[in-house]
């Protein structure tokens, strides 16, 4: 669904906010938005090509000059200062057209609508898609580890035999996580994936040769976790406690069970986080840490699209910061 709100009638919007139609994260911050009297305009992915369209023209200085529009309200080019790519699902296409026209299609609108977006020159994106695509877990953990993080010993491989040599190294305390989002569909039934240990007799299970794996040594002395959402250089740290089980392993297995509250991170992580998010190109991410019983802070995620709104404790201040930010336009 296309659709656009705020209170300042006859002014054209200035914010894009580019995600799906249920994302009650994203309303928070549109709410604030509608409340300062901030004209923004609301869509997806999917509404192109069916439900919007692109009218842009390169003109002689480079600028690309036209419009978005749709059935309700558009957007010009040239007056967006801030893109907020927030959760956009993927185009959407005819039943007519067959697999390969959808695919090529898919292909085009990408380069075309995202692409055209991409290229307006000072408009503040939070994130730009590549940034997000480019933050892949060996990134990541590169980046944490170049600014100074500590960063679990990790092994990512399609060789079983490498599992083995691996956790001998690790003293047998194995977990392997997934590369990339914990979401997935089986069958039509819709799941997630979990950190999970690894028992040794599962270190040499062939069908890791199918593809790349990622093992991580485990944090078995956790005192808590922190999950730190992060908006351009402002971060807001909430320590994690969560009781005996399996949400001690992954929280996010409990999280009905589970203890807020905000904390104080030391300085050198402070630091380490957002030199981090510099070298991943992040304006917006949520980071996650374990923390162990003498203190050491251990980096074990970076999710540039991460949620923040179910943590009462920084809800308003996150929803603040991002209305701030998007409001600006500007770092």
């Amino acid at each position: 669904m296309t659709h656009g709100t705020g209170s300042t009638r006859g002014v054209p919007p200035r914010v894009l906010v580019i995600t799906h139609d249920l994302d009650p994260t994203a309303d928070y911050v549109l709410r604030e938005l509608n409340a300062r009297g901030v004209p923004f305009w609301r869509t997806d992915v999917a509404d192109f090509p069916q439900r919007i369209t692109m009218r842009a023209e390169l003109r002689p200085d480079g600028a690309w000059g036209g419009a978005v529009v749709g059935p309700l309200r558009g957007i010009d080019l040239s007056e967006l200062t801030s893109v907020w790519w927030r959760k956009p699902t993927t185009f959407r296409f005819p039943d007519s057209m067959s697999g390969p026209e959808q695919r090529f299609a898919a292909g085009q609108a990408k380069r075309g609508f995202v692409g055209v977006l991409g290229s307006l020159p000072q408009v503040l994106w939070v994130n730009r898609p590549e940034r997000n695509a480019d933050c892949t877990k060996p990134a990541q953990l590169t980046a944490a580890a170049e600014s100074g993080l500590q960063v679990p010993a990790t092994l990512v491989t399609n060789d079983p035999g490498a599992v083995r040599d691996f956790a001998d190294r690790c003293r047998g305390r194995i977990v392997t996580k997934v590369l990339g989002g914990i979401v997935h569909t089986e069958n039509g039934q819709r799941g997630q994936i979990y950190t999970t240990r690894v028992p040794a007799d599962r270190w040499d299970d062939p069908r890791v040769a199918l593809t790349a794996h990622l093992y991580q040594q485990e944090i078995t002395d956790k005192a808590y976790e922190v999950r730190v959402t992060c908006v351009a250089g402002r971060l807001f740290p909430v320590r994690i406690d969560a009781p005996d089980g399996p949400g001690r392993l992954d929280w996010r297995t409990d999280s009905k069970r589970l203890a807020y509250s905000p904390i104080c991170l030391p300085v050198p992580i402070r630091t380490g986080i957002l030199d981090m998010l510099w070298r991943l190109g992040l304006v917006y991410a949520a980071v996650d840490l374990i923390v162990d019983q003498v203190g050491t802070h251990w980096l074990v995620d970076v999710n540039p699209g991460g949620q923040w709104a179910w943590i009462d404790c920084t809800r308003d201040a996150i929803t603040t910061a991002l209305a701030d930010l998007l409001q600006k336009g500007t770092l």
